[in-house]
C-alpha cells in the first residue's frame, strides 16, 4: 500500500519494483489530492488505485504493508516491516529511523510514549499491520496524526506493536504548525479511550 500525493516523479519505480516482488499480492494507490500525474503514472505502473481506506477490506486477511512512494527499487527493505506481522509475533511493526525529528514528531513520541510505546527514534509513516488490527483501530485521526491515533488505538485494543529500525528513503519533511496540532488533536481524542484490559 502506497499513500501518494504529487509523487508523479517517484511513484513508478516504487510501484515497479514492488509488483515484481513474489510475495506481493498487489500495489495499492491511495492518492490524496495530486495537483499532478500522480494517479496516471501509478495507474499505467501497474497499480491498483484506491479512493479510501475502506476499500482495503476486500485484501483481508493478508498483512498491509505501507511504504513511502519514494522507497523506489529499495523496496523490498520495507519487508523487514513484514517479517513480525506475517509471523504472528506482532499485529503491527512500526519504521523508526534515527533523528530528532521536527516538533510535531517530538511530540508524537512524548504522547506515544505516554501511552506505553517507546522508540528509539521517530516514527517515518511506513508500517504493517494485521488486516485484523487495522479493521479494528477506531477511524482514523487526521493528517499527521493519522498513525500516531492508530498505534494507540491498537495499544489500548491489545494488539502488540513493535518498532522496527528503518531508515525513510529520503528526507522526511518537516510537518509545521498544523502537523503538531493533527499531532495533538490524535493525542487529546485518545485520552478519554479508556484502555482494554489484555
Amino acid at each position: 500500500m502506497i499513500r501518494a500525493r504529487n509523487d508523479a516523479a517517484r511513484i513508478a519505480l516504487t510501484v515497479l519494483a514492488a509488483r515484481a516482488l513474489p510475495a506481493i499480492r498487489a500495489v495499492l494507490v491511495l492518492e490524496a489530492g495530486s495537483t499532478d500525474s500522480t494517479r496516471r503514472v501509478a495507474a499505467d505502473s501497474g497499480a491498483v488505485l484506491l479512493h479510501d481506506e475502506a476499500e482495503l477490506a476486500g485484501y483481508a486477511p493478508l498483512p498491509l504493508l505501507f511504504v513511502d512512494a519514494g522507497r523506489g527499487p529499495a523496496v523490498e527493505e520495507a519487508f523487514v516491516l513484514l517479517a513480525p506481522v506475517a509471523a504472528g509475533a506482532a499485529d503491527a511493526a512500526v519504521a523508526v529511523g534515527t533523528g530528532r525529528g521536527d516538533a510535531a514528531a517530538r511530540r508524537e513520541q512524548r504522547g506515544l510514549a505516554r501511552a506505553g510505546f517507546t522508540a528509539a527514534g521517530v516514527l517515518t509513516g511506513e508500517f504493517c499491520v494485521s488486516s485484523a488490527a487495522f479493521a479494528a483501530t477506531r477511524p482514523p485521526a487526521g493528517g499527521a496524526g493519522a498513525l500516531t491515533g492508530m498505534i494507540i488505538d491498537l495499544m489500548r485494543a491489545g494488539p502488540k506493536v513493535v518498532p522496527v529500525a528503518l531508515e525513510a528513503p529520503r528526507a522526511q519533511p518537516g510537518r509545521g504548525l498544523r502537523g503538531r496540532r493533527e499531532v495533538s488533536r490524535a493525542l487529546r481524542g485518545r485520552r478519554t479511550v479508556p484502555v482494554i484490559d489484555r
